[in-house]
């Protein structure tokens, strides 16, 4: 304890000096932790963009869609599994999908899409991107002849409403069919790439048409007869592994899945009419955007780690000019009895408690103006069209991130320590005769 006392009070020995160390620590933790507020929460603006607009927090798929994007094998008992997620509290909403490859003309030119047989208010519920219809309107009818785009490939169709397009595709029997479709609307979606790769159809028509479903199964099965996934969204989507959970014991995929396995031995032996159903939330679904968070993390760590390093050569310096201005004190205190153990001790004490003098001032900075911020946004228009390419909005909100001042706390205790070896080491290395002598 005396030790400790003596440490804090030779740290303001020279005030000025000790300030402006404990004031560029606290500068320098502020810049760290606003800048990682900043990132954060951009990465979590990009995650979220393109959750609401076209991955969605989860999916249902057959095991055989997703190995082969095989235009037959869509969900078996739809409708059971449909009222198993109607009696999950953590499922908000869902959209059934049929997934299709096509081949869209016009007049000016013809591209490669993915054409997505919707249910027009369920994929309002759950995707962005049908809603934000900017010319227009979205899908009205099941079984109507319309189409809906997304701007950049209308640009690059040179297509506008109630102009006429040409979908080419591959039905389940392996018929390649051309059917007309009239624009209905021109969406924006979050990414212009996507844009120019995703269209929207009504489900009924384009699934007669590849036959995947006739008249008696929509009879049957009602309001949603057929579907290749069911995207589906939740209360909490960084935290889905208890709605996953919660999602693979219902009845009707444990009771399908156990059927499944009970008549099967491997993966190749599997009928398209007989796949075990699977449950996958986002990142697994889109694992570039669970990377993305994985990635920013370390490299948040690493930029504040390059910050305090250049925050620990300032203090290495301050405390080399100390142990130089002490050098007959030093000498002194080991002349009547401090042991190098000691004074090995006080040193490093002094540089820890410099250091961590301008943490808890930083860490209060960079948590206010992080919170603020996150009110308010931060505006960056200059730059609003490289964004969007990425699918990030305009204004960006910071978010405020607790979870890093622990391991910013853990960095400057070991960098801190690490500053005060050097100046230690010269001080036990002083003699204690000589050094009484230095005036």
């Amino acid at each position: 304890m005396n030790t400790i006392r003596m440490a804090w009070r030779n740290i303001w020995r020279s005030p000025w000096r000790s300030a402006v160390v404990i004031g560029s620590m606290s500068l320098g933790v502020w810049a760290g932790i606003t800048m990682i507020g900043w990132a954060t929460g951009l990465n979590d603006a990009r995650t979220m963009s393109m959750l609401d607009d076209n991955v969605g927090h989860g999916r249902v798929q057959s095991a055989a869609f997703m190995e082969s994007q095989d235009p037959r094998a869509i969900l078996p008992h739809l409708p059971a599994i449909i009222e198993d997620l109607q009696r999950d509290s953590t499922v908000t909403a869902f959209a059934p999908r049929v997934v299709v490859q096509v081949m869209i003309q016009s007049g000016s030119g013809a591209a490669p899409m993915m054409a997505l047989g919707v249910y027009p208010e369920a994929e309002q519920s759950v995707f962005s991107a049908a809603r934000k219809v900017v010319q227009g309107s979205f899908l009205q009818d099941l079984e109507s002849d319309e189409v809906v785009i997304g701007e950049e490939l209308a640009k690059r169709l040179e297509v506008g409403i109630d102009d006429r397009v040409v979908l080419t595709f591959q039905d389940v029997l392996g018929e390649v069919h051309s059917a007309l479709y009239y624009v209905a609307g021109v969406y924006d979606g979050a990414s212009n790439l996507l844009e120019e790769m995703m269209l929207y159809v009504p489900v009924l028509n384009i699934s007669r048409q590849m036959h995947l479903v006739d008249s008696l199964a929509i009879a049957e099965n009602g309001r949603f007869p057929v579907a290749h996934e069911l995207c589906f969204r939740v209360q909490e989507p960084y935290a889905m592994d208890p709605s996953l959970a919660h999602l693979e014991a219902q009845d009707s995929l444990r009771r399908w899945n156990v059927f499944i396995r009970s008549q099967i031995e491997s993966l190749d032996q599997l009928a398209l009419d007989g796949t075990p159903l699977v449950v996958r939330g986002w990142r697994s679904i889109s694992p570039e955007l669970g990377y993305a968070d994985e990635v920013m993390a370390q490299s948040l760590l690493l930029f504040m780690t390059i910050i305090l390093l250049a925050m620990a050569f300032g203090i290495l310096n301050t405390m080399l000019m100390a142990i130089l201005e002490r050098t007959r004190e030093l000498g002194m205190l080991m002349a009547i009895g401090m042991n190098k153990r000691k004074l090995f001790a006080l040193i490093v004490l002094e540089t820890i408690l410099l250091s961590f003098a301008g943490l808890p001032i930083g860490l209060a900075l960079g948590h206010f103006t992080l919170a603020l911020t996150a009110k308010t946004g931060i505006s960056l228009k200059g730059v609003e069209k490289g964004m969007a390419e990425f699918g990030i909005d305009s204004t960006i909100y910071p978010v405020t991130v607790p979870e890093f001042y622990l391991p910013i706390a853990a960095l400057v205790f070991v960098l801190a320590f690490l500053s005060a070896l050097y100046p230690a080491r010269k001080a036990l290395k002083l003699n204690p005769i000589e050094s009484m002598r230095v005036l």
